[in-house]
């Protein structure tokens, strides 16, 4: 790579925007993107963008275990989110409470949140 790419790539890293790259190389911003590309960095709004996709991804997961009736905090075992954010997280589209044995159980707000797999009845024989 050239001496002007590197100082580029030098100059992304130190947290200079693209823009302003740019203008004091006298390039676009097309080009500076396209060195860091070569370089194999993602740009800042290519960040952002694999981070949002992969929150999305974990409050997917989090709600469809929800709806199959796992507690929040195996949950939150298991995705290795904070119980404290799982907990807000469904209790946006369930009312999470406690039945009498003190196990938790979640009611949902709206008829698209209805629990997948119903939690076990206890029916008396006779």
């Amino acid at each position: 790579m050239s001496l002007p790419g590197e100082q580029i790539i030098s100059a992304y890293r130190e947290g200079l925007r693209v823009g302003e790259i740019a203008s004091a190389f006298g390039v676009t911003s097309t080009r500076v993107h396209r060195i860091l590309e070569q370089a194999g960095l993602r740009s800042r709004e290519q960040e952002k963008k694999a981070r949002e996709e992969e929150r999305r991804q974990v409050r997917q997961r989090i709600m469809s275990m929800a709806r199959k009736g796992f507690r929040t905090v195996t949950i939150s075992r298991m995705t290795g989110v904070a119980h404290t954010d799982v907990r807000r997280m469904v209790s946006a589209a369930y009312i999470v409470s406690r039945d009498h044995t003190g196990a938790e159980v979640l009611l949902p707000r709206h008829e698209k949140n209805r629990i997948e797999r119903p939690r076990k009845e206890h029916f008396r024989s006779g």
